[in-house]
């Protein structure tokens, strides 16, 4: 299980820096691009025709016409294989460390930490539920690449069934008075 749990975690944590590396390469080809156009343009409006056509030469595109679709994709995955990954990590913001800190008795603070772990858990089942019916029942494209977004959706059951697991395994082990 501990080999598993460092295999996640890793392949996690590589997506998620892929993920971030294609937004910011998607963004400076873009800056880029405008620049270029803007070049363009002002070779063009200051008589300088000649080095207009050689950046429009170098530079054959004026846009990225598919970068919406990308972008809706790596943000999409991004956003929640980066809370998977997180979660995994148990690196999330948590407002229960604080207040089962002020419980009094061992009981008290076993049931609260269980309380909440099963909300956490609910919550999870059901985001797992919906997503996968999502996935498994859309039948659209996207515009220019013909991707299924089931594709675009596939994030979301995969990093909640993630977060789903190591939700019920912190609640096991709460339950099992293996955590204070």
């Amino acid at each position: 299980m501990i080999a598993l749990d460092k295999t996640i975690k890793l392949v996690l944590r590589y997506v998620v820096i892929f993920l971030f590396c294609v937004l910011a390469l998607l963004l400076l080809g873009n800056v880029l691009l405008r620049l270029t156009n803007d070049l363009a343009r002002f070779f063009s409006s200051h008589n300088l025709e000649s080095l207009a056509v050689a950046v429009k030469t170098l530079v054959p595109f004026t846009s990225f016409h598919w970068l919406d679709e990308i972008v809706e994709l790596s943000i999409s995955a991004l956003t929640f294989y980066g809370a998977a990954m997180v979660w995994a990590y148990a690196g999330h913001f948590s407002v229960g460390d604080w207040i089962s800190k002020r419980l009094k008795g061992r009981f008290s603070r076993v049931f609260y930490k269980a309380l909440i772990s099963s909300i956490s858990v609910a919550f999870l089942a059901i985001f797992f539920w919906f997503s996968l019916q999502l996935c498994l029942n859309t039948t659209e494209l996207s515009t220019v690449f013909q991707i299924p977004k089931y594709v675009m959706y596939s994030s979301m059951p995969i990093a909640s069934f993630i977060m789903l697991c190591y939700s019920l395994k912190d609640l096991i082990s709460i339950l099992l008075n293996k955590e204070n």
